[in-house]
């Protein structure tokens, strides 16, 4: 059975968006026929994708049939007709919560769809299955770029450095900053703190600079899944910060605080890897970045048990852990043909 991914027409590389290539690249090392389309202009990467052997289909001759799967982004549910229309087997790859609530028609639901569904994390199936009333096929995660899990680590005693994302809600990772800052004001045993903004930079590049920090500051949500802290994790940098929704797969409590998600977590594996705290809350999140950073300071050994937390947390997330769930789930999918 022939997988066609559909690529949305975006001009800029996103998480989502490698996360589609990733998984025809992966489906093809399963040996799995797969074919790309996309409607417009793509990221360049769609042409490395061609260049890679990869079959692109034309978008205004698209010939689908029974013996396809469509699987197309909650984001773009207008993509579904042709698949629908020609008989494929359409199949939505929610990525996203907050895309599903806010991409369809007015009056149309999910549930009037011809389509099987599947979710980049359990947080999102918890969603789809609770408040949308969705069948959730199975759960496939994005996998980390193999660099932050062999990048070397990087980092000096002191300062203290705490890498953050400008384009992560910019506005609030400042005010938590402006409050971590001023509590560590007040402590004359504080140690220096270095912040260093990820902006701009390659793969390869935020993987060095969180190996070269003890802190990432994560201001992020709403997200599905969310990747810069558990690749943080990857690199031995302590996550700090809000979870997006969807960073609850995989981000489990260090400290004592109470935040917790409307869902048990009983069966999700993982010891305390950060510090968490409900979207927006400035005032926990910053007063929970100036502790954090006097316990990288002072309490080194407490300190390294989250650091490996951190690093098994990733490891379950490496591409080669990525391949036997993504078969099991394409297995489902396609009935093994």
């Amino acid at each position: 059975m022939r997988s066609v991914l559909f690529i949305p027409p975006l001009s800029r590389m996103s998480g989502g968006l490698a996360n589609l290539y990733q998984t025809a690249r992966d489906l093809r090392e399963l040996s799995h026929e797969v074919a790309l389309v996309c409607p417009g202009k793509a990221a360049a990467a769609f042409n490395e994708m061609e260049q890679e052997g990869f079959v692109v289909l034309p978008w205004k001759e698209l010939k689908l049939s029974s013996s396809d799967l469509w699987v197309v982004p909650e984001s773009w549910p207008n993509a579904l007709a042709p698949g629908i229309r020609q008989g494929a087997s359409a199949v939505v790859y929610a990525q996203s919560w907050n895309f599903l609530l806010t991409t369809l028609p007015s009056g149309v639901r999910w549930q009037q769809l011809p389509t099987r569904f599947i979710a980049a994390s359990r947080p999102v199936a918890w969603f789809m299955e609770e408040v949308l009333e969705l069948k959730v096929e199975g759960v496939l995660p994005p996998s980390l770029y193999p660099a932050f899990l062999t990048v070397a680590d990087n980092r000096p005693i002191r300062p203290i450095r705490v890498a953050w994302m400008p384009r992560k809600n910019r506005a609030l990772a400042e005010q938590v900053m402006q409050v971590a800052d001023a509590c560590l004001a007040r402590d004359r045993n504080a140690p220096p703190v270095e912040w260093t903004a990820a902006q701009n930079l390659t793969r390869d590049e935020v993987a060095a600079l969180f190996a070269s920090s003890h802190i990432y500051l994560n201001t992020a949500f709403p997200e599905g899944f969310g990747l810069p802290p558990l690749e943080a994790m990857a690199t031995g940098c302590v996550p700090v910060g809000f979870t997006g929704f969807g960073g609850w797969e995989y981000m489990r409590q260090a400290g004592a605080d109470a935040c917790t998600p409307p869902f048990p977590l009983e069966g999700m594996p993982g010891d305390g890897n950060g510090f968490f705290f409900a979207d927006g809350d400035i005032m926990a999140a910053g007063l929970a970045l100036a502790r954090a950073v006097c316990m990288a300071a002072a309490a080194p050994q407490d300190w390294r048990n989250i650091v490996l937390a951190g690093k098994a947390t990733a490891q379950r997330y490496s591409q080669e852990a990525r391949l036997p769930r993504l078969a099991e789930l394409w297995a489902r999918l396609t009935g093994g043909k």
